[in-house]
């Protein structure tokens, strides 16, 4: 198997396929052989105790034949007793001593309380006692552990149970010598007198059980490797043959070349044969994509280059469109200039003739009545024709600010004069006032007096007969920040057409110049605040005739350029 390059895999799938089947052998092996060990270490265990409990009934056997024939052993013909000091408890060690001489075993009768020091017992013997104490219905207590030597050994104990013949010598009066001078114990028939302790060498054992382990470890080991060559090469053949033949045939496919061949078991098909047919299926369909993709790619190019050019042409007609839309602008801010133009000087005219007249005092009331209307309706449309020619001069971007020292007490005062006829006509009481701390400021006196004329005007046009109006110029001290009900255009907050109060406001080194017009009108409801500044645009339900209006003064004077290169109204 190669890679990519061409080289040899260096870590192949059958090179990692062989490191696991060796892997998964050897662990195998391993808990194989520990779970043999277990079982041959039960197996001895077991045989060791079976061991024991032979010795230990042939030992009881001899300790109950004495026991039986004390009668015959100890006493005379006559009945009277007569020790020849053979009783059971010697003859069982006497016997336990020459067998533990000739053996590797150790057979001993230990107590909890010996006459002698050597029949003292250890630390198993005492845990045994315990055993024994704490389980009546225990027969036996048993173990492994490692001796003095360091070998490891079986150890296996009984209990000795006291009999009617023990009571001679181990029973009461407690303290009492008996015929051997030894205090007796006070013992009761069923009392633990003592217990047999037999000890076996596990060595013994131990070879047996290597054997075994080693002959059931080799058969694992045979088996496993027989079976895990057979998995190999079964898995080489049905599975790494043919995805190498995949492989090969993938390889052919990358550069191009269709030309493969697979060899597929068409007889006995399994997943693998499967998997070759799709890969086929999908190489076919790969071949007649390729073949069609040339053509493909050119036709999707034609249908490119024909959209390219459509957009070249819309492109063309979009900019000579827009070519005609800036001429026809253009023609329409002419024309309103010059219309404009043409328009103030009859109006002029008209207005100065009315103020003429209104002046005399021959005139008639009703003829004077007519009078104010007539300079009214003429400053009104004075005012129209004015706004107009601004307008289109910001729209052609020709609005420039010619910069002068404004006084406001003129200013203020010049408005009032020129909108007080419309007001009388209205029956609204037009009020004008300066403060006496106001300053001299740098201004466009023209443009100033205009906003503030559109915005008095539009206050007169939205209250009701009765009403009144009132244009107040302050100054503020500041910071900097902006003054209260001033936002960054310099118009109040409520400064709109029909607003309770409108204002603007310049700047000056130690504050603002706030000038106010407030009238009792009809207000602009919350919901119609928001679109004061847009451009032909006005707030609230259809206006009347009396009220109608543009919507131009707010737009103009929020984007209106200031003396100091700032926005400003």
């Amino acid at each position: 198997m190669r890679n990519h390059r061409g080289k040899p895999h260096r870590f192949g799938i059958r090179f990692k396929f062989a490191v696991l089947i060796g892997a998964l052998v050897v662990a195998l092996m391993v808990v194989d052989a520990l779970w043999n060990i277990h079982l041959q270490q039960q197996q001895a265990e077991n045989e060791a105790c079976e061991k024991a409990e032979v010795l230990a009934d042939q030992m009881r056997a001899v300790w109950d034949f004495i026991d039986i024939n004390q009668n015959i052993v100890n006493r005379n013909e006559d009945g009277t007793f007569r020790t020849k000091t053979l009783v059971c408890v010697v003859a069982a060690k006497s016997v336990s001593m020459l067998f533990t001489n000739q053996t590797d075993y150790t057979i001993r009768f230990t107590s909890q309380t010996p006459r002698q020091a050597a029949n003292a017992a250890d630390e198993f013997e005492k845990r045994a006692f315990e055993a024994f104490a704490a389980d009546p219905s225990l027969e036996a207590y048993y173990g492994v552990e490692t001796d003095e030597a360091g070998q490891r050994v079986f150890r296996y104990l009984e209990p000795l149970y006291v009999t009617e013949t023990c009571l001679e010598c181990h029973g009461d009066p407690k303290g009492e010598l008996d015929q051997y001078g030894y205090e007796k114990e006070g013992m009761r028939v069923g009392d633990i007198g003592g217990a047999m302790s037999i000890i076996e060498p596990m060595d013994i054992y131990a070879q047996g059980m290597r054997t075994s382990v080693f002959q059931q470890v080799f058969m694992v080991l045979l088996v496993l490797v027989l079976a895990s060559v057979g998995i190999y090469a079964a898995m080489s053949r049905l599975v790494l043959g043919p995805l190498a033949g995949l492989g090969k045939a993938a390889k052919q496919i990358g550069k191009g070349d269709f030309a493969y061949r697979l060899s597929l078991d068409e007889r006995h098909p399994d997943e693998i044969t499967e998997f070759a047919r799709d890969f086929d299926k999908m190489a076919r369909r790969l071949e007649r994509l390729c073949t069609d993709l040339e053509s493909e790619v050119q036709s999707q190019t034609d249908k490119l280059s024909a959209l390219n050019d459509l957009l070249l042409y819309q492109k063309a007609e979009l900019k000579n469109a827009l070519d005609r839309l800036s001429e026809e602008t253009a023609y329409k801010n002419d024309f309103f200039a010059i219309m404009s133009h043409e328009l103030r000087t009859p109006l002029t005219s008209i207005l100065a003739f009315a103020r003429i007249l209104r002046a005399s005092s021959t005139l008639d009331a009703k003829t004077q009545d007519a009078v104010d209307e007539i300079e009214a309706n003429a400053t009104l449309l004075l005012n129209m024709v004015n706004n107009i020619l601004t307008i289109s001069k910001a729209e052609a971007h020709r609005n420039e600010l010619v910069c002068e020292p404004v006084d406001f007490v003129d200013l203020v005062g010049f408005v009032k004069s020129s909108l007080e006829p419309v007001a009388k006509s209205k029956d609204i009481a037009l009020f004008a006032r300066t403060d006496p701390d106001v300053p001299l400021s740098m201004a466009d006196w023209e443009k100033l007096r205009r906003v503030v004329e559109n915005l008095v005007d539009n206050a007169i046009k939205y209250t009701h007969a009765g009403g009144t109006v009132e244009v107040r110029v302050a100054f503020e001290k500041g910071d900097g920040a902006e003054p209260a009900g001033i936002d960054a255009t310099g118009v109040g907050a409520e400064g709109a057409p029909g607003g309770a109060a409108g204002g603007v406001e310049t700047g000056t080194r130690a504050g603002f110049v706030v000038i106010t017009v407030a009238d009792d009108g009809i207000g602009i409801a919350p919901e119609d605040q928001a679109g004061i500044f847009d451009r032909y645009r006005q707030a609230g339900s259809p206006r009347t005739a009396a009220t109608a209006a543009r919507g131009w003064g707010l737009p103009w004077s929020r984007n209106s350029p200031s003396c100091t290169g700032e926005a400003s109204p």
